[in-house]
């Protein structure tokens, strides 16, 4: 598990199913509104739980807590990803809070900026990489905010809502990390 000043990471457990489905069940839920909404992305989640619980050195995801209530308000993922050198494979890392409520209170800057220390401290990584829809305001806001800087635009590059939409790079390099 890893702690924050308000936060825990920690890895999803059996009893955590039911509110990951309840996630699940609406648009901006599990993957927010800027990601594409596919009926198959629960099951798919839940075989890779079942494998391997969703942690693995080649990609994790962590519940976010609260510390002050016991509270699952959403998570934090990382692949590794073999772009743009397949054969040294750097993270590519992700967040939402499904939970409505907590959002606009700093959990998501506060359990990235943890995944972030996570992945710097346990592998060789020089860099950590991002992706958001360009659209995605707040999301842009919570990686500038932890250090990550906007580095390009893949243009057209992913289909969403009948239409192509622009994907947003960000990055974070080690030397650059204040951790």
């Amino acid at each position: 598990m890893i702690q924050g000043e308000r936060l825990l990471l920690r890895p999803v457990q059996d009893s955590d199913w039911p509110q990951i489905e309840a996630w699940g069940q609406h648009r901006d839920g599990l993957w927010g509104a800027y990601q594409r909404f596919q009926p198959d992305h629960l099951p798919l989640l839940r075989q890779v739980y079942l494998k391997n619980g969703m942690l693995s050195r080649d990609s994790s995801l962590f519940l976010i807590e609260t510390l002050k209530g016991g509270e699952v308000i959403g998570f934090v993922r990382y692949s590794m990803i073999p772009f743009p050198d397949g054969d040294l494979p750097h993270p590519e890392v992700g967040f939402g809070i499904p939970e409505v409520n907590a959002r606009r209170k700093g959990y998501a800057q506060e359990a990235l900026r943890l995944l972030v220390e996570y992945i710097f401290a346990n592998f060789p990584a020089e860099r950590i990489t991002a992706f958001t829809d360009a659209e995605n305001i707040p999301a842009q806001q919570v990686m500038e905010n932890t250090g990550f800087q906007r580095e390009g635009v893949l243009r057209k590059s992913m289909f969403r809502d009948g239409k192509w939409r622009d994907i947003a790079i960000y990055g974070i390099l080690r030397p650059t990390w204040p951790g």
